[in-house]
């Protein structure tokens, strides 16, 4: 029988192999503990790291502490909760999320993510100097604004015409002028999200042989649930310390999209206006290119299938 390779000799191993080492038994904290931070959780459970997260809802921490060893209400808008256990960790994404509502409600966007920023900035700056530290940060492919559907990669203008939009902007700024020497800062800007629970191809067949009120020449862009975590660990194991676009290779318009979807499924095609039905529209063939160049691959590249 042979012996199993002692730790220098794995490392070694891994490194010929070009997989990355990942580090064990760190101390991460999802701020905003949602829809998307659940499914880190659980990932990092599995790899063993000791993990905070935090909620607004006080009914969910049981929830939450299935999950992880720390869960703790947090909001931005209540002086009575902090975020100083963020001062000693060696990770942290940030995954901050007004509300569930479809509204949006433009004070609640500025207080949840200017204010929970704000709070995390001054949390960090009591961090011992010297002290390493990545952070992940959950922006939107939304800032692009109306780019009339053209290609639109990392360096491409973001739109500050929409209020909205100015908010989402300002946070990439607040989380970026956390960067140093010793703090990696990742902003990760995602497409629309869809996965468990929510069904966008099952919606939109719905749509079958009926009428979209929303303008289908656009050009919208998505992402996978499962690869949002994906990219989040990836962006952890490499040490990312900029700005990518995670969404997946679907650049199809709104029609273009249910066309197929209608098409593959054997229904009537479901007809859209041609006229933006709202002041905030994301209309752009966003690249992953940058994300894929550093080797990160899809598990959903497609929704169309």
């Amino acid at each position: 029988m042979t012996s199993s390779p002692d730790l220098a000799s794995l490392y070694q191993l891994l490194a010929r192999q070009q997989r990355p080492i990942l580090p064990s038994g760190e101390r991460r904290a999802i701020l905003g503990c949602g829809y998307v931070g659940e499914a880190v959780a659980r990932a990092w459970k599995q790899e063993g790291h000791a993990l905070w997260a935090t909620t607004t809802r006080r009914e969910r921490l049981g929830e939450l502490s299935e999950l992880v060893d720390t869960p703790l209400i947090f909001d931005s808008t209540d002086s009575s909760t902090n975020l100083d256990f963020a001062a000693d960790l060696d990770g942290i994404l940030v995954s901050f999320a007004p509300s569930k509502s479809s509204e949006v409600d433009l004070t609640q966007y500025r207080r949840t993510f200017l204010g929970g920023l704000q709070r995390l900035t001054e949390t960090l700056d009591r961090r011992p100097h010297g002290t390493p530290l990545q952070l992940v940060h959950l922006s939107s492919c939304g800032v692009y604004g109306n780019r009339q559907g053209a290609v639109t990669s990392e360096t491409a203008p973001t739109d500050f015409d929409h209020p909205v939009n100015q908010v989402l902007v300002k946070a990439e700024e607040m989380i970026a002028s956390i960067r140093s020497d010793r703090i990696k800062v990742c902003v990760l800007r995602l497409g629309g999200i869809y996965g468990p629970g929510r069904d966008i191809p099952a919606m939109l067949l719905s749509a079958a042989g009926g009428l979209v009120q929303r303008n289908g020449l656009n050009v919208p862009c998505w992402i996978h649930r499962d690869d949002i975590v994906r990219g989040v660990c990836f962006a952890f194991e490499q040490g990312l310390n900029d700005t990518y676009n995670l969404v997946n290779d679907t650049q199809l318009s709104g029609q273009e999209l249910t066309d197929r979807l209608c098409e593959k499924a054997g229904l009537p095609l479901a007809m859209w206006m041609t006229i933006n039905t709202s002041d905030r529209v994301l209309n752009a063939r966003v690249s992953n290119d940058k994300i894929k160049q550093l080797g990160f691959a899809f598990t959903h590249p497609c929704m169309v299938g």
